[in-house]
């Protein structure tokens, strides 16, 4: 205990315990440029907590669903798993140390222009936590390959959707984007997809489109406290001509009107008493008033 106006020595912040477990993949995903028929590139795996484990390096073929959940499965359109291999396909990391895995890609003869993608798999085997259930531990980092040819950049927004009426923020807008074209789409840093509304340009999160795929995300936005507002959503398109789409939000705070009714009508009934007080007041006096006079004449 440190008393008042006495030293007291410096509270230290304590640091946080290491985990038992803590992997780390770099970078998250690997971006293989058009015109090459065969690259090299690398991912970088750390052990960050304090217990070693063992990693086994996969790869798969996958689609993305609308929340951007990737689900793995041998038959997918725009498959490429079968043009890597990685090295090592297994390894044991101890604590503090960093390996890298090599990822080759070799594109066949004669593909399908446009992108071509997989996801690399590091799995670290299942352990069991206090409750004795198995936990299975995996990061999926994806890996576009573009082969050369006709680059279409096309997205379309497939939907775009808001409440109608609100009283108060925040206020979800909820969008949908359609890649039309041949390669994937980045809403990333300053490509970030952004919404208009009640003259405020409100970020979506970052995120990516896969070719052939459609994507939904979500903002929110603090409205004004009162206001008809279109929300516009454009999406940059090839030929120069953005696509857009508006939806329209009424902004009204109803809770506040009530409260102002209620405060209108408490004030108006006190004045009815008060004023009802007072006429009964005076119509007291004047009848004292005259009674007294009356009292005199007699």
């Amino acid at each position: 205990m440190c008393l008042v106006g006495a030293w007291c020595p410096p509270v230290l912040a304590q640091a946080r315990p290491t985990p038992d477990f803590s992997m780390q993949v770099s970078p998250t995903r690997l971006v293989v440029p058009a015109g090459a028929a065969s690259v090299t590139q690398r991912f970088r795996v750390s052990n960050r907590g304090a217990a070693p484990f063992k990693v086994t390096v996969a790869r798969a073929d996958f689609t993305m669903d609308l929340s951007g959940m990737m689900n793995f499965s041998a038959r997918t359109p725009f498959a490429a798993a079968s043009w890597v291999s990685v090295e090592p396909a297994r390894f044991t990391m101890a604590p503090g140390t960093t390996r890298q895995v090599t990822v080759r890609v070799a594109v066949p003869h004669d593909p399908e222009p446009g992108d071509h993608h997989l996801a690399v798999l590091f799995r670290v085997p299942a352990g069991r936590n206090a409750q004795n259930i198995r936990i299975n531990r995996v990061i999926a980092a994806p890996v576009f390959i573009t082969v050369p040819g006709t680059v279409d950049r096309t997205a379309g927004i497939a939907g775009l959707d808001a409440p109608g009426f609100v009283t108060r923020g925040p206020v979800p807008i909820t969008t949908k984007i359609s890649d039309l074209g041949t390669v994937h789409r980045d809403f990333r840093g300053p490509q970030r997809l952004r919404v208009n509304v009640g003259g405020d340009a409100v970020d979506f999160p970052d995120f990516t489109v896969l070719r052939g795929a459609t994507r939904q995300v979500t903002t929110q936005w603090n409205p004004p406290l009162m206001c008809v507002c279109h929300a516009t959503v454009s999406v940059p398109a090839p030929a120069g001509v953005n696509r857009t789409a508006t939806v329209r939000i009424i902004v009204f705070p109803l809770d506040l009107l009530a409260l102002l009714a209620s405060l209108i009508v408490v004030a108006l009934t006190t004045g009815w008493f008060v004023r009802r007080r007072y006429r009964a007041k005076v119509l007291a006096a004047a009848a004292a008033l005259q009674k007294t006079q009356e009292g005199h004449h007699d």
